[in-house]
This record gives structure tokens, sequence and C-alpha cells, in this order.
């Protein structure tokens, strides 16, 4: 569990945002190391439970309140041979062209290489003519 400040608007347990690295009035903010500090660029994460502790900043429309965040569980398209419900994997993306088909091949807050632990096997992918699981992941920090 990590503890960040969001916007009043974002602080509702089960809202889920993409942290993409801090702005620049961040930079010199004095709540910037537990604003923005204990979160990873380009990783999503899931508001879990909202404390009644509020800031103000120039950012959110006056006010931001603090937080506690989880990384979510993650749908994705792996290879049917490595799927195994509760192992754990070296993420690679898998082939495929199809734009519409992009948020489940390379899904925003998992990069290559991220370590992760198959939780389900949600059903069948297919793209390119070829055949993928679709899983459920969490990332496994390291």
């Amino acid at each position: 569990m990590v503890i960040t400040l969001v916007g009043e608007k974002l602080a509702k347990p089960g809202v889920e945002f993409i942290y993409y690295g801090p702005a620049d009035p961040c930079k010199s903010c004095r709540l910037a190391r537990v604003c923005v500090g204990n979160l990873e660029p380009g990783r999503r994460y899931k508001v879990v439970r909202v404390r009644n502790i509020e800031h103000s900043c120039p950012l959110h429309e006056g006010k931001v309140r603090v937080v506690e965040v989880v990384e979510p569980a993650i749908e994705i398209a792996i290879e049917p041979r490595i799927a195994i419900v509760g192992s754990k994997i070296k993420l690679s993306f898998v082939d495929c062209s199809d734009p519409e088909k992009q948020n489940l091949v390379r899904p925003e807050g998992l990069f290559e290489g991220d370590s992760v632990k198959i939780l389900e096997i949600l059903g069948d992918f297919e793209c390119n003519g070829k055949k993928y699981k679709l899983v459920r992941v969490m990332r496994e920090k390291e």
C-alpha cells in the first residue's frame, strides 16, 4: 500500500489512474515527496482508502486529498503455454497489429520485462491469426 495525494475528484475508493510523472509545479512543492515521490511513472494505481486530510494544490482545482493506493490486477494477453494460474513470469508482450486490441497486448501500467503473477485465466484471445490467453496479472515488485 502506498500513501499519496490526488485531486478531490479522483479521491474515491475504486478510482484508477496512471501516474505519468510530476508536473513542473510539483518539483518545488513542499508535499512533493509524499505526493509524487511514492509513485512510479507509467504505473497504474487504484485508490483503496481516502483519508480525511486535505491540502491546497495549484494543479487540482485547489485541493488534494491523502489516499492509500495499490497497483491493481491488470488484464493482458500472453502466450498460451505460459498461462498457468499461480505462476510467476517475466512479461513479454505478444505481437498484435490490431489497434483496437492494444489495451490488452500492451496495457498501461505494465512494462515488458516486469515480473508478474498470473491470478486468473479469463479466456481466449486472437490476433493476427494467432491464439493467446487473456489473463489477469499482478505485478511482483522486486
